[in-house]
């Protein structure tokens, strides 16, 4: 009943292989609210509607793992192929507009932003809209603060990086620098709900999310970021272990 409702209103698909993961990941919130163990909690949350108790459970058991400039190659192919003919097809418009979607942390999106300012200086007087969204309220407070810790700030950064547009903080840690946490829009999304009124996006990443969603849910979502794309010179980019073959999206490509 757990894993129907969990993939329902988050689209995560779970089964009885993953009482490790229920246990590991719940039984902090379990301990918070004074249930006697993991199964207490669920066995309340199959029992009651959903409510604030549930949606921490279903955050609880996102996983928001991320780094700054995640899979370098990814990153190299947006300096050198992707945003250069993205920026070619806008030098009318001067209007460029990225979603980092399922973003975590924010540091996809706070990466996108340092790289066009650091390697495309001459969009200064562009339009840049840089749209971040994912399903964890809590994790995306921390996204929009641009505070991380030493570990955090050393994963994917270097000195130069660092220097540059990070300012140091209390207890060694690193926050972005408001020139750059300006760049970025956060929001709440739940990609299995119903969506919000969004613009076209020239530029949509949607990295390592649909692993964890079965073939079907895969199929509504890429067809949604599909119709998001701001025309045939549009680009939209999946974690390396994913794959728009198996989806409806690929008749239409």
């Amino acid at each position: 009943q757990f894993f129907t409702m969990l993939e329902q209103q988050v689209g995560i698909a779970l089964d009885d292989t993953k009482h490790y993961l229920l246990e590991s990941r719940l039984m902090p919130l379990a301990t918070k609210e004074g249930f006697a163990d993991v199964y207490a909690l669920i066995k309340n949350l199959t029992l009651t509607p959903v409510g604030p108790l549930h949606w921490q459970a279903f955050e609880a058991l996102t996983t928001n793992e991320t780094s700054f400039f995640r899979d370098k190659h990814v990153f190299e192919a947006l300096k050198t192929t992707v945003l250069p003919e993205l920026i070619r097809g806008h030098s009318k418009d001067k209007t460029l507009r990225i979603w980092s979607s399922a973003c975590s942390a924010g540091q996809e999106a706070y990466s996108l932003a340092m790289l066009l300012r650091e390697d495309f200086p001459h969009l200064h007087d562009w339009t840049i809209y840089i749209q971040a969204t994912d399903i964890c309220t809590s994790i995306l407070e921390k996204a929009k603060s641009g505070v991380y810790s030493q570990m955090e700030a050393h994963r994917g950064l270097d000195a130069h990086y660092l220097k540059k547009y990070f300012n140091s903080v209390d207890n060694g840690a690193y926050q972005i620098k408001p020139a750059i946490r300006q760049m970025v829009h956060f929001s709440q999304h739940n990609l299995v709900r119903e969506w919000p009124y969004y613009p076209k996006f020239d530029l949509i990443l949607l990295r390592n999310v649909l692993i964890y969603f079965k073939q079907d849910v895969k199929d509504k979502i890429l067809l949604k970021m599909h119709q998001q794309l701001n025309g045939q010179d549009s680009a939209f980019i999946l974690g390396a272990a994913e794959s728009i073959y198996l989806s409806d999206l690929y008749k239409l490509v």
